[in-house]
């Protein structure tokens, strides 16, 4: 019971810390739009879409590693000094990298030569985020998710603090400045939550060491190897995804600069509010990666199963109800962050796809949490090799419609394999009358309620 209070509080903590993060990191979006313009929005997204392979260099599975290791009674000093001694290795290589490659980048894939700076300001970043992403697992692990989310809320208000100062009393150009921002909230966030880690075990200590002479550097690689190749591998195709959407849009007809702004729409704009309620539902997600490991550790199938049913029914429910909502607000949505029509018409369009992409965030969590990382892995890159070759097919002939279409399909595709693969996993059948009729009644509902609100409310003002 006690337990089961812990979670509950932790869940809370933590959506209402992801909700706060979502919409503040929305609000300076729509800052960043206004300072920059949509073209600006684009150049600005494709630099973030470069440095991911930073950050995934440094930090895919390392996180997760930590948390599993933990959770299963391993984290002793040695192994997390292990797990650091790793990921800042792997962050110093991926940081030489970006410094290397920069100008080319910023000439020949981005297509701006105004992105190099950018992009070597970025790179000084990269061990504070790998330090960050070992401790926040420890945390996790220890069901403690206070000092993970203050972390983040401390480095969001440093960024965006800095990135306006810099901004409004400086004469830097505005990309450097928010580069420069992002840089210097990484520090923020890894000072704080490391102060807070040394704090930690100095009250709790180490776990003790389980006397077998296992191979620390073995077990990282077993959880953070697969996940660090593959989704290595899968950003790499999310990066040259997002390159090749401006390039086909320039093919299709649009100038360098419409092809960019009509990128920055997309991907600036729409995308960020569509992930914005994931919130509600990722950071319980997160949350159920140690809880679950544990349960299957012990052999509790019917916990496990009952933590899937649930994530499935509540996720959809909420789903359809945050689709419903997009729907019939995505013209004010548009024009109140973003002052920008096209944004509320794509918003509209990707609103009915949108249940299902909260739900597959979920399950690839509950994967995660299982030791099935290896098949959520596969799922993932297959999907986006078949996104690089449908963009770089699709888009030069029928523009930004073809993405979109492209869009739909690929999470169609990436969920089905997700799901099916964790029912097989947790033996849990589908309940097609509570998890799909019920909440597609409830948004259909929705749906006319708020029409008519929205209705009576124009026909009083």
């Amino acid at each position: 019971m006690n337990q089961k209070r812990v979670f509950l509080k932790n869940a809370v903590f933590m959506t209402l810390g992801s909700v706060v993060l979502r919409f503040s990191g929305l609000w300076f979006r729509s800052c960043i739009c206004s300072w920059i313009g949509a073209s600006g929005v684009g150049v600005y997204q494709l630099i973030f879409s470069i440095f991911s392979l930073g950050i995934t260099a440094c930090t895919s599975g390392i996180g997760l590693a930590v948390t599993r290791m933990v959770a299963e009674g391993k984290g002793s000093r040695r192994y997390l000094r292990g797990c650091l001694c790793f990921a800042l290795a792997m962050s110093f290589a991926a940081g030489a990298v970006l410094l290397a490659v920069s100008d080319f980048a910023a000439c020949r894939l981005i297509g701006a030569p105004e992105a190099a700076a950018p992009l070597r300001l970025l790179a000084p970043g990269l061990p504070f985020i790998a330090v960050c992403a070992c401790l926040k697992g420890y945390f996790f692990a220890n069901r403690n998710i206070i000092v993970p989310m203050v972390g983040e809320l401390w480095e969001q208000v440093a960024t965006i603090g800095i990135s306006y100062l810099l901004l409004t009393r400086t004469s830097l150009p505005e990309l450097e400045s928010l580069m420069i921002g992002n840089t210097l909230g990484e520090v923020a966030a890894c000072a704080y939550v490391a102060a807070a880690f040394l704090l930690y075990v100095r009250r709790h200590g180490f776990a003790q060491e389980d006397g077998t002479k296992t191979r620390v550097l073995h077990n990282i690689l077993h959880i953070a190897g697969p996940m660090l190749v593959g989704s290595f591998l899968r950003s790499s195709l999310f990066s040259a995804e997002n390159l090749l959407i401006p390039a086909g849009l320039r093919k299709y007809g649009a100038g360098g600069t419409a092809a960019l702004a009509q990128y920055g729409v997309m991907q600036g704009m729409v995308m960020p509010v569509i992930y914005f309620p994931m919130s509600f539902v990722s950071s319980v997600a997160m949350l159920l990666i140690p809880e679950i490991a544990e349960a299957a550790a012990r052999g509790k199938r019917g916990t496990v199963r009952y933590s899937a049913e649930h994530a499935f029914r509540t996720t959809l429910m909420f789903g359809f109800l945050i689709s419903t909502g997009m729907i019939v607000f995505a013209d004010e949505i548009g024009r109140i962050f973003f002052g920008n029509e096209q944004a509320g018409n794509i918003l509209r369009i990707m609103a009915p796809i949108v249940p299902l992409m909260y739900l597959d965030n979920v399950v690839d969590n509950m994967l995660k949490g299982l030791d099935q990382q290896m098949y959520s892995l596969k799922y993932n890159f297959s999907d986006s090799m078949m996104r690089v070759a449908l963009i770089s097919a699709l888009i030069p002939v029928y523009g930004i419609r073809a993405y979109l279409a492209i869009l739909f399909f690929s999470e169609i595709y990436n969920a089905s394999l997700s799901i099916s693969r964790l029912l097989k996993v947790t033996e849990l059948k589908v309940d097609i009358l509570g998890w799909i009729v019920f909440p597609a009644v409830s948004g259909a509902l929705l749906y006319y309620v708020l029409i008519l609100l929205k209705k009576a409310v124009s026909f009083f003002i």
